[in-house]
């Protein structure tokens, strides 16, 4: 006769979800691992009602259209290249909106205790708004810049414009409101990956000299750099960013993994975001410069702590981690040796190689951790039993 298989779930696992006995569930297998939830697709998205992102959006448009009402009510409206354009009133007010409905959404998750937004602590909120305000003015710079690009000395009306600036606004509402409902940790790891990388490409492409690759790195953060107000800030709440993530991972991370080895390995990482935060906050100008010398060295030498120690620290590592851990770190000193050795390497070439590979592996740190935190204190141990089909 042919069989079925059931799986008991226990009761609290059943408890951290909205499941009913007696719910009809959807069941996929995706890469040889069995998924459960709720049939409804509705269910499975956020539920973002209309006038929670265009309500706002309406708003803002009033304030977008009584403003250029007052400074301009004949002439066309640029769409970028001035103080008065599309591009900057967007922007500045699409941020402000954006940032408001993400705080507002975060609390609101929070105060209910629905979705993942209630496994942040309170003090993560000021580093993943201003993060996500970062992100959205490098977002909005390139895209005008690019709209700028493809559609030189554009202008419009008074009303086309404000059209493109309510649908612009009802956008970002949405995807914000969206964040804040979905924030995980892997969210905010990709927030620390598009803020770090995005920051530092916009003050390549901003900084006043283009000959910076012929000094270093560093350069971008200097008072001689143009950008180096956004290149620092980035720097900045990247750590603060970074620190945040790091709290959320770990106290997930203690709840099954506890002793001395979990301890460090969450300390050398908060001194790692502290670095990371300084070396902004302490730009290579002269009265800061060797300081500036010194909190970089401190971040190769805490990189190569956790490189050599990883085997040691992190629960369950597996073999292939280590392995690309430790090629990874012969890579960085080959490249250090050839540098000192040799005329081959610039110094903006050795700190953009460096960097590239260090920051890759501490995202498959990041990654390792988070899959033991996600997966840790949440598994359940089940079995699967063969029951007989009475249908047939």
């Amino acid at each position: 006769m042919t069989k079925k298989y059931q799986i008991e779930i226990p009761k609290a696992a059943l408890e951290q979800t909205d499941f009913q006995p007696g719910d009809h569930l959807a069941l996929s297998v995706n890469h040889k691992q069995i998924d459960v939830r709720s049939a409804r697709v509705i269910d499975q998205l956020p539920q973002i009602v209309f006038w929670w992102y265009a309500l706002p959006a309406a708003v803002v448009t009033l304030i977008f259209y009584a403003f250029f009402r007052q400074r301009n009510a004949v002439h066309p409206i640029p769409l970028t290249g001035s103080d008065y354009s599309l591009a900057n009133g967007a922007m500045f007010l699409g941020v402000i909106s954006g940032l408001v409905l993400f705080i507002t959404t975060f609390i609101v998750e929070k105060v209910k205790k629905t979705g993942p937004t209630k496994d942040f602590y309170w003090r993560s909120l000021p580093p993943l708004a201003i993060a996500c305000g970062l992100i959205m003015v490098f977002s909005f710079s390139a895209f005008f810049w690019l709209l700028g690009q493809m559609f030189a000395n554009a202008s419009f009306d008074l009303y086309t414009t404000t059209v493109f600036a309510f649908v612009i606004f009802a956008a970002v509402n949405y995807v914000m409101i969206n964040l804040a409902m979905t924030l995980t940790s892997g969210v905010v790891t990709n927030l620390l990956t598009i803020m770090i990388i995005g920051g530092m490409l916009f003050s390549m492409l901003t900084n006043s000299s283009r000959d910076w690759w012929k000094h270093n790195f560093s350069f971008l953060g200097t008072a001689e750099n143009s950008a180096s107000l956004q290149f620092n800030v980035t720097l900045i709440f990247s750590g603060l960013l970074m620190l945040t993530l790091v709290d959320y991972l770990f106290v997930n991370l203690q709840k099954r993994y506890r002793g001395w080895h979990v301890l460090t390995l969450r300390w050398l990482l908060y001194m790692l975001s502290a670095c990371i935060a300084s070396i902004g906050l302490f730009p290579n100008d002269p009265q800061f410069h060797i300081l500036h010398d010194r909190v970089s060295m401190w971040l190769v030498y805490i990189m190569l702590i956790l490189i050599v120690l990883v085997r040691w620290l992190l629960p369950e590592v597996t073999r292939q981690f280590l392995i690309l851990s430790y090629v990874m770190g012969a890579l960085m000193g080959l490249e250090y040796i050839i540098f000192k050795l040799s005329n081959y390497l610039s110094l903006t070439a050795f700190e953009l190689l460096e960097f590239g590979l260090a920051f890759s592996w501490l995202l498959l740190l990041l990654q390792n951790i988070e899959n033991l935190a996600r997966f840790g204190h949440n598994l359940f141990l089940v079995k699967i039993t063969p029951v007989e089909d009475k249908t047939k």
